[in-house]
Protein backbone atom coordinates (compact mmCIF):
# COMPACT_ATOMS: atom_id res chain seq x y z
CA UNK A 1 0.00 0.00 0.00
CA UNK A 2 2.90 1.97 0.51
CA UNK A 3 2.74 3.63 -3.22
CA UNK A 4 5.06 6.47 -4.79
CA UNK A 5 2.06 9.25 -3.58
CA UNK A 6 2.31 7.74 0.00
CA UNK A 7 6.28 8.37 -0.38
CA UNK A 8 5.78 12.00 -1.29
CA UNK A 9 3.31 12.43 1.04
CA UNK A 10 5.62 11.15 4.26
CA UNK A 11 8.78 13.67 2.61
CA UNK A 12 6.00 16.29 2.74
CA UNK A 13 5.21 15.77 6.41
CA UNK A 14 9.40 15.44 7.15
CA UNK A 15 8.43 12.84 10.33
CA UNK A 16 11.84 12.10 11.34
CA UNK A 17 10.86 10.37 13.91
CA UNK A 18 13.83 8.38 14.61
CA UNK A 19 16.68 10.86 13.40
CA UNK A 20 16.76 12.20 17.01
CA UNK A 21 18.68 12.02 20.29
CA UNK A 22 15.82 11.97 21.85
CA UNK A 23 14.13 9.41 20.50
CA UNK A 24 13.77 7.43 23.16
CA UNK A 25 11.02 9.43 24.29
CA UNK A 26 7.35 8.11 24.90
CA UNK A 27 4.22 9.68 25.38
CA UNK A 28 2.91 8.57 28.99
CA UNK A 29 6.43 7.81 29.89
CA UNK A 30 7.70 10.17 33.03
CA UNK A 31 9.18 13.44 33.09
CA UNK A 32 10.83 15.78 35.57
CA UNK A 33 9.95 19.17 35.37
CA UNK A 34 6.70 20.66 34.10
CA UNK A 35 6.60 22.89 30.78
CA UNK A 36 9.73 21.28 29.54
CA UNK A 37 10.01 20.64 25.91
CA UNK A 38 11.82 18.10 23.96
CA UNK A 39 12.31 16.85 20.61
CA UNK A 40 12.31 13.58 18.89
CA UNK A 41 13.23 14.22 15.22
CA UNK A 42 10.27 16.83 13.82
CA UNK A 43 8.06 15.86 16.97
CA UNK A 44 7.76 18.09 20.04
CA UNK A 45 6.76 16.81 23.36
CA UNK A 46 6.08 18.38 26.05
CA UNK A 47 6.08 17.64 30.04
CA UNK A 48 2.70 18.04 31.86
CA UNK A 49 0.82 17.41 34.49
CA UNK A 50 -1.24 14.19 34.58
CA UNK A 51 -3.21 14.07 37.94
CA UNK A 52 -0.05 13.62 40.60
CA UNK A 53 2.43 12.57 37.76
CA UNK A 54 4.37 14.96 35.24
CA UNK A 55 4.14 12.78 31.90
CA UNK A 56 5.27 13.15 28.55
CA UNK A 57 2.46 14.39 26.26
CA UNK A 58 1.23 12.82 22.80
CA UNK A 59 3.51 14.96 20.94
CA UNK A 60 3.22 17.41 18.20
CA UNK A 61 4.35 17.29 14.95
CA UNK A 62 7.10 20.65 13.89
CA UNK A 63 7.56 21.83 10.31
CA UNK A 64 9.21 24.33 8.68
CA UNK A 65 7.00 27.13 7.09
CA UNK A 66 8.50 26.07 3.84
CA UNK A 67 7.01 23.00 4.37
CA UNK A 68 3.79 23.59 5.25
CA UNK A 69 0.92 24.10 3.05
CA UNK A 70 0.08 28.52 2.41
CA UNK A 71 -3.34 27.02 1.06
CA UNK A 72 -4.29 23.64 3.69
CA UNK A 73 -7.26 21.61 2.15
CA UNK A 74 -10.38 23.46 3.47
CA UNK A 75 -12.40 20.15 4.33
CA UNK A 76 -9.23 19.37 6.85
CA UNK A 77 -11.09 20.03 9.60
CA UNK A 78 -14.42 18.05 9.04
CA UNK A 79 -15.26 14.74 10.20
CA UNK A 80 -16.26 12.03 7.92
CA UNK A 81 -16.87 9.05 9.65
CA UNK A 82 -17.83 7.93 13.19
CA UNK A 83 -14.90 5.42 14.63
CA UNK A 84 -16.41 2.36 15.34
CA UNK A 85 -19.67 0.88 12.70
CA UNK A 86 -22.62 2.64 14.60
CA UNK A 87 -24.32 -0.75 15.16
CA UNK A 88 -21.46 -2.48 17.05
CA UNK A 89 -22.37 -0.79 20.59
CA UNK A 90 -26.15 -0.71 20.44
CA UNK A 91 -26.45 -4.51 22.20
CA UNK A 92 -24.00 -3.70 24.41
CA UNK A 93 -24.53 -3.71 28.31
CA UNK A 94 -21.73 -2.20 30.31
CA UNK A 95 -23.52 -2.22 33.72
CA UNK A 96 -22.62 1.11 34.79
CA UNK A 97 -18.80 0.09 34.85
CA UNK A 98 -15.93 1.72 33.72
CA UNK A 99 -14.74 5.24 33.49
CA UNK A 100 -17.26 5.59 30.50
CA UNK A 101 -20.15 4.92 33.77
CA UNK A 102 -22.27 2.84 31.39
CA UNK A 103 -22.61 4.78 28.75
CA UNK A 104 -21.31 3.55 25.03
CA UNK A 105 -21.16 7.12 23.70
CA UNK A 106 -19.20 9.34 25.57
CA UNK A 107 -19.00 12.84 24.79
CA UNK A 108 -15.97 14.13 26.79
CA UNK A 109 -12.61 12.99 27.17
CA UNK A 110 -11.95 10.35 30.07
CA UNK A 111 -8.48 10.50 30.33
CA UNK A 112 -7.69 12.45 33.34
CA UNK A 113 -10.71 12.81 35.37
CA UNK A 114 -13.84 11.72 36.98
CA UNK A 115 -16.10 13.12 34.00
CA UNK A 116 -13.59 13.82 31.34
CA UNK A 117 -11.34 16.87 33.46
CA UNK A 118 -9.29 18.99 31.19
CA UNK A 119 -6.03 17.20 29.50
CA UNK A 120 -3.76 19.22 31.78
CA UNK A 121 -5.88 19.28 34.54
CA UNK A 122 -7.94 22.67 34.61
CA UNK A 123 -11.06 21.55 35.21
CA UNK A 124 -12.23 22.14 32.14
CA UNK A 125 -14.24 19.54 29.58
CA UNK A 126 -11.86 17.72 27.44
CA UNK A 127 -13.94 17.38 24.22
CA UNK A 128 -12.18 14.30 23.01
CA UNK A 129 -15.00 11.90 22.91
CA UNK A 130 -14.99 8.12 23.37
CA UNK A 131 -17.06 5.08 22.11
CA UNK A 132 -17.47 1.70 24.28
CA UNK A 133 -17.71 -2.00 21.93
CA UNK A 134 -17.22 -4.99 22.36
CA UNK A 135 -13.52 -6.36 21.93
CA UNK A 136 -13.10 -7.65 18.49
CA UNK A 137 -15.11 -4.52 17.34
CA UNK A 138 -13.03 -2.69 14.23
CA UNK A 139 -12.04 0.75 14.39
CA UNK A 140 -12.45 2.76 11.45
CA UNK A 141 -10.52 5.84 9.85
CA UNK A 142 -12.34 9.01 10.57
CA UNK A 143 -11.13 11.20 7.50
CA UNK A 144 -9.67 10.26 4.34
CA UNK A 145 -6.13 11.30 4.10
CA UNK A 146 -2.55 9.92 5.24
CA UNK A 147 -1.69 8.51 8.43
CA UNK A 148 1.52 10.35 9.89
CA UNK A 149 1.68 8.95 12.57
CA UNK A 150 1.47 5.78 14.80
CA UNK A 151 2.35 5.89 18.68
CA UNK A 152 2.62 3.03 21.27
CA UNK A 153 1.30 4.39 23.85
CA UNK A 154 1.72 4.33 27.91
CA UNK A 155 -1.44 1.74 27.96
CA UNK A 156 0.10 -0.47 25.95
CA UNK A 157 -2.03 0.25 22.89
CA UNK A 158 -1.59 2.99 20.09
CA UNK A 159 -2.86 6.08 18.70
CA UNK A 160 -2.81 6.68 14.82
CA UNK A 161 -3.07 10.70 13.13
CA UNK A 162 -4.56 11.35 9.82
CA UNK A 163 -4.52 14.10 8.25
CA UNK A 164 -6.44 15.14 4.80
CA UNK A 165 -3.62 15.92 1.61
CA UNK A 166 -2.06 19.33 1.62
CA UNK A 167 -3.30 19.94 5.85
CA UNK A 168 -0.96 19.58 8.16
CA UNK A 169 -2.91 21.88 10.84
CA UNK A 170 -6.08 19.64 11.67
CA UNK A 171 -4.84 16.47 12.54
CA UNK A 172 -7.59 13.69 13.47
CA UNK A 173 -6.42 10.73 15.74
CA UNK A 174 -8.01 7.82 16.99
CA UNK A 175 -6.10 6.44 20.41
CA UNK A 176 -6.58 3.27 22.36
CA UNK A 177 -6.78 0.95 19.67
CA UNK A 178 -4.95 -2.46 18.93
CA UNK A 179 -4.09 -4.39 16.28
CA UNK A 180 -3.45 -1.76 13.98
CA UNK A 181 -3.59 -2.32 10.48
CA UNK A 182 -2.20 0.72 8.39
CA UNK A 183 1.49 1.77 8.75
CA UNK A 184 2.65 5.58 8.45
CA UNK A 185 2.89 7.14 5.35
CA UNK A 186 -0.53 4.68 3.90
CA UNK A 187 -3.77 6.27 2.42
CA UNK A 188 -7.02 5.56 4.34
CA UNK A 189 -10.47 6.51 3.07
CA UNK A 190 -13.06 7.39 5.52
CA UNK A 191 -15.25 3.99 7.07
CA UNK A 192 -11.98 2.14 6.36
CA UNK A 193 -10.76 -0.45 8.85
CA UNK A 194 -7.39 0.34 10.43
CA UNK A 195 -7.54 -1.03 14.03
CA UNK A 196 -9.64 -2.72 16.97
CA UNK A 197 -11.09 -1.12 20.00
CA UNK A 198 -8.35 -1.52 22.59
CA UNK A 199 -9.03 -3.49 25.82
CA UNK A 200 -7.61 -0.16 27.96
CA UNK A 201 -10.80 -0.23 30.51
CA UNK A 202 -11.51 -4.07 29.67
CA UNK A 203 -10.87 -4.38 33.74
CA UNK A 204 -14.18 -2.71 34.24
CA UNK A 205 -15.81 -3.44 31.55
CA UNK A 206 -15.06 -7.44 30.51
CA UNK A 207 -15.61 -8.28 26.93
CA UNK A 208 -15.85 -4.44 26.09
CA UNK A 209 -13.06 -2.36 24.29
CA UNK A 210 -13.20 1.40 23.76
CA UNK A 211 -11.45 3.90 21.04
CA UNK A 212 -10.74 7.91 22.15
CA UNK A 213 -11.27 9.96 18.81
CA UNK A 214 -10.56 13.62 18.42
CA UNK A 215 -9.05 16.75 15.86
CA UNK A 216 -6.43 18.08 17.38
CA UNK A 217 -4.47 21.57 15.79
CA UNK A 218 -0.89 21.42 15.10
CA UNK A 219 1.05 24.71 16.85
CA UNK A 220 4.13 25.36 18.18
CA UNK A 221 2.77 25.15 21.37
CA UNK A 222 0.90 22.58 23.21
CA UNK A 223 -1.81 20.59 20.86
CA UNK A 224 -5.23 22.09 21.04
CA UNK A 225 -8.35 19.43 21.21
CA UNK A 226 -11.31 20.46 20.36
CA UNK A 227 -15.10 19.69 19.36
CA UNK A 228 -14.67 16.91 16.26
CA UNK A 229 -18.19 17.23 15.54
CA UNK A 230 -18.26 21.26 14.96
CA UNK A 231 -18.06 20.54 11.19
CA UNK A 232 -19.07 17.41 9.56
CA UNK A 233 -18.09 16.64 5.62
CA UNK A 234 -21.36 17.72 3.97
CA UNK A 235 -21.79 14.37 2.61
CA UNK A 236 -21.68 13.06 5.61
CA UNK A 237 -23.88 14.90 7.90
CA UNK A 238 -27.07 13.58 7.69
CA UNK A 239 -25.60 10.20 8.34
CA UNK A 240 -23.63 11.08 11.02
CA UNK A 241 -25.89 12.99 13.09
CA UNK A 242 -28.28 9.77 13.03
CA UNK A 243 -25.63 7.54 14.05
CA UNK A 244 -24.87 9.62 17.12
CA UNK A 245 -28.85 10.10 17.93
CA UNK A 246 -29.56 6.80 17.93
CA UNK A 247 -26.54 5.54 20.47
CA UNK A 248 -26.88 8.14 22.56
CA UNK A 249 -31.00 7.38 22.44
CA UNK A 250 -30.35 3.44 23.19
CA UNK A 251 -27.45 4.26 26.35
CA UNK A 252 -30.93 6.88 27.60
CA UNK A 253 -33.33 3.89 27.47
CA UNK A 254 -30.55 1.51 29.32
CA UNK A 255 -30.97 4.46 31.65
CA UNK A 256 -27.67 6.27 31.47
CA UNK A 257 -27.20 9.80 29.98
CA UNK A 258 -24.30 11.53 28.25
CA UNK A 259 -25.67 14.97 29.56
CA UNK A 260 -26.45 18.29 27.49
CA UNK A 261 -24.39 18.35 24.73
CA UNK A 262 -23.63 21.98 22.68
CA UNK A 263 -24.18 20.00 19.56
CA UNK A 264 -24.72 16.72 18.25
CA UNK A 265 -21.91 14.37 19.96
CA UNK A 266 -20.12 17.34 22.00
CA UNK A 267 -20.66 18.57 25.87
CA UNK A 268 -18.24 21.76 24.90
CA UNK A 269 -17.06 23.89 22.44
CA UNK A 270 -14.66 25.45 24.17
CA UNK A 271 -10.75 23.84 22.83
CA UNK A 272 -8.50 22.86 25.61
CA UNK A 273 -4.55 22.12 25.46
CA UNK A 274 -2.95 18.90 25.96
Amino acid sequence: MLNILALALISMFSLGISSSADAAIKPGSKCKTKNQVAYSGNIKFTCVKSGSKLLWDKGILITNNSQQSTNPSSNGDEIESLPIDPKAPLNGDLKGAGQGKGLTYVPFGIDTGPRGEGAIGSGTVNPQPGMYAPLGTDVLAIKTGTVIRITKLYSNDYNIMIAAPNDQINIWEVEHVIDVKVKEGDRVKAGQVIAKVGDFDERHTPGIGLVEFGLLINSSGPPTHICPFKKIAPSAKSRITAELTAIIEADKKRGYDSGPMEVIGCTALVSVEG
